[in-house]
């Protein structure tokens, strides 16, 4: 077993979540220590060989459970927006001495990095020479470097405070033998854990330790762990941003469960449709709506089906049989929205290939192998940005991630078991329930109880139970969600009646774990339910 100790020196955590600036993050994520660790290998200008080989060991050994306070037992600093002064880079000499060091880290030769390292020292004296009569531009630039000068903008620095300050990471079945001492050496230098003022000790603990959070796929917390080839994809990752410019922790997502609380049941009804998503970010092109859901979701299939072929692909994937459209649940091609926080514009942040919970391994590896193709061929630059168009669609520039920073793009937001579900894409009804719009002799009262009835049929399809309330609209009732006349007709078909949508607000007598995706349009991103909680 290695277990490994950290101590919270000042009795708090500060850590921003990934996906939310202005929450701290808890429990701590594997991969956020790890990255600890590996700028603990690179404090040493000559990378030690044995402690190169012992995180390249660790990476392999899997997600570890945690011995960690829960979050019962955290206190949460309340968040305040502070407004701090912009170190500009443009200032002074701070952006030739930028260039210079990334001059010196990217030297392949020593010649070359000695050459490098004297230009990096000719400028630090430049920048810190002092002019006997400066110019007025030199002056401007002097007081403009000055704090109160300085323009401001706002940060946050989320904190948690847990009544233990300690916590560990463990691998119960892991032997540390032959990698120990270069371990010990590494943990020894780790000093922070997130923010500079989050000091830690680090240290390999002996004695037995119980967890009280450990990896489980009907687990309800996600954290971020690492895999095969996490320590090269970090010395990668560097080699692009040097420290300076924004990157993402590159990690994969893993479902986590509370020890304590294994007696007590999970939610008994989800959905056919798992949080296990391939997910794509956009980076660029285009800012659609997410009244252009459909038209995304199609160019993203069509783009898979031209590199593959419609040839051999199982019915899983392609959602087509010999008759017609599959019966059985089948990837879901959805466009993600911002919506549902306080400042939503309904803008689409991305989108993701939504897997079937049952879907085969052999179908799951056939659709990575047709994802990573779509990469090799079609990637516009050494980044793996792809291209989404078509014919109501201008150029959308995607970029597949592991993780993402932004909300909408979680799958756990999407799939967290809930007792209450509120559309963030209106759903196709599967029948015409009437005209919603009439006021006589309540007809548009009729039509709504008929399309709340096809509703609660639409969620026992895909979640297994009816709701015990349904209310429509045809208004937005998220916080960035749009009106249904935004949306273009669905199926859009030439020859195709065009169905039904509407908003709905669903409410179920137990808990359901999404992603809970309803009507007709549900496998093109319409009918996209958002958990929500009563407040």
């Amino acid at each position: 077993m290695l277990a490994i100790e950290v101590e919270l020196l000042t009795g708090r955590y500060a850590a921003t979540a990934h996906n939310d600036r202005r929450r701290a993050e808890w429990p701590p994520h594997p991969a956020r220590f790890f990255s600890a660790l590996v700028a603990a290998l690179h404090d040493n200008e000559q990378v030690d060989h044995a402690e190169r080989m012992a995180l390249q060991w660790l990476e392999r050994q899997g997600a570890p459970s945690l011995w960690v306070d829960p979050e019962s037992k955290v206190g949460r600093r309340d968040v305040h927006d502070v407004y701090v002064p912009v170190n500009d880079v443009t200032l002074g000499g701070d952006e030739a001495i930028r260039k210079a060091e990334r001059k010196v880290a990217e030297a392949k030769t020593p010649a070359a990095k000695k050459r490098a390292q004297a230009v990096l020292e000719k400028v630090k004296q430049e920048a810190l020479a002092v002019e006997a009569k400066p110019s007025a531009k030199a002056l401007k630039i002097a007081a403009a470097i000055l704090p109160e000068r300085r323009t401001r903008q706002v940060r946050t620095f989320p904190v948690m405070l847990p009544t233990t300050p300690t916590f560990g990471f463990l691998w119960p079945d892991a032997d540390p033998a032959s990698h120990r001492v270069a371990l010990e050496r590494l943990c020894a230098r780790v000093t922070r854990l997130g923010h500079s003022s989050s000091l830690v000790r680090c240290t390999l603990a002996n004695g037995d330790i119980t967890p009280t959070f450990v990896p489980s796929d009907a687990g309800e917390v996600v954290l971020r762990v690492v895999g095969p080839g996490q320590l090269a994809r970090l010395e990668e990752a560097f080699q692009r941003h040097k420290a300076v410019e924004h990157r993402v922790l590159p990690a994969r997502p893993q479902r986590y469960r509370a020890v304590f609380d294994i007696a007590t049941p999970a939610a008994q009804h989800e959905s056919v449709f798992s949080s296990d998503w391939v997910i794509f970010e956009r980076v660029g092109g285009s800012r659609p709506l997410a009244s252009r859901t459909t038209a995304v979701a199609r160019a993203l299939r069509r783009a898979l089906i031209e590199v593959h072929g419609n040839k051999n692909l199982p019915e899983t994937l392609s959602g087509r049989a010999l008759q017609g459209p599959t019966e059985q649940p089948h990837v879901a091609f959805v466009p993600l929205p911002f919506v549902g926080r306080e400042y939503a514009d309904g803008a689409l942040m991305g989108c993701a290939l939504v897997l079937p919970r049952n879907l085969s391994r052999k179908d799951r590896e056939l659709l990575f192998r047709v994802v990573a193709k779509w990469e090799k061929e079609r990637a516009t630059n050494d980044r793996g940005d792809l291209t989404l168009a078509g014919e109501t669609l201008p150029p959308l520039q995607i970029r597949r991630v592991e993780v993402s920073a932004k909300d909408a793009l979680d799958p756990s937001r999407w799939s967290r078991p809930s007792m209450r579900f509120i559309t963030a894409t209106p759903i196709a009804l599967d029948r015409n329930p009437g005209n919603l719009r009439s006021n006589r002799d309540g007809t548009a009262r009729k039509a709504a109880i008929e399309a709340q009835r096809i509703i609660g049929e639409a969620c026992f399809r895909v979640a297994g139970i009816r709701p015990i309330s349904v209310e429509v609209s045809l208004a937005p009732l998220l916080p960035g969600a749009q009106h249904v006349r935004d949306y273009r007709p669905w199926p859009g078909r030439p020859g195709r009646t065009a169905r039904v949508r509407v908003h709905a607000d669903i409410r179920f007598a137990e808990r359901v774990r999404g992603p809970l995706l309803l009507g007709a349009g549900r496998y093109f991103g319409l009918g996209l339910c958002l958990p929500v909680e009563d407040r």
